[in-house]
């Protein structure tokens, strides 16, 4: 388990299949994923598959106070070799978007991937409409890598993504500053 202040992070279970499966059926949340329309069946295989798969880490984001389940986050190609992983998240519960709690958890999955698990790379893909997540990578200290045009088919569009990513280095020079 992950701690912060207000939420903890935790490994996801099937309990919390259908908290996802509500999140990312809601088209104001899914509007900020990479997601299709998703089911509890078809939810509940995928975490079956995942939860073996050391590449990778699912955590449901639950509020300290109140134990209740908000979001996930995740850390996905997690690459040993070449020492970089993936970092995505999303706050479900609307009742918590625009409180900090998404710059909250970007700053718990960097302490993760860069002290727990010793990698020199993190890097996070974004729509580039979806200004929140892309103000919370600048506030943190992300690198824009780049933008990607028309680079996935997405609710009837081609759409451009950007891409950010922090180094260790970067990292540890922030919170020691």
């Amino acid at each position: 388990m992950i701690k912060s202040d207000r939420v903890y992070l935790r490994l996801m279970e099937r309990k919390d299949v259908p908290y996802k499966v509500k999140w990312v059926n809601d088209p104001d949340v899914r509007r900020t994923l990479f997601f299709q329309e998703i089911s509890e069946l078809g939810t509940e295989q995928w975490l079956n598959k995942v939860a073996l798969d050391s590449t990778r880490k699912d955590f449901i984001i639950c509020d300290l106070e109140t134990d209740n389940p908000i979001g996930f986050a995740s850390v996905v190609k997690i690459d040993l070799m070449n020492s970089k992983a993936e970092t995505y998240l999303c706050i479900g519960d609307k009742e918590y978007w625009g409180k900090g709690y998404g710059t909250e958890v970007k700053r718990m999955l960097l302490r993760y991937v860069f002290i727990e698990l010793g990698l020199n790379k993190v890097y996070s893909y974004n729509w580039v409409e979806n200004k929140r997540m892309i103000e919370i990578n600048k506030k943190l200290g992300f690198t824009l890598e780049g933008q990607l045009r028309k680079d996935i088919f997405a609710n009837g569009e081609y759409k451009d993504r950007v891409i950010f990513s922090m180094l260790k280095e970067e990292y540890l020079k922030l919170i020691n500053d």
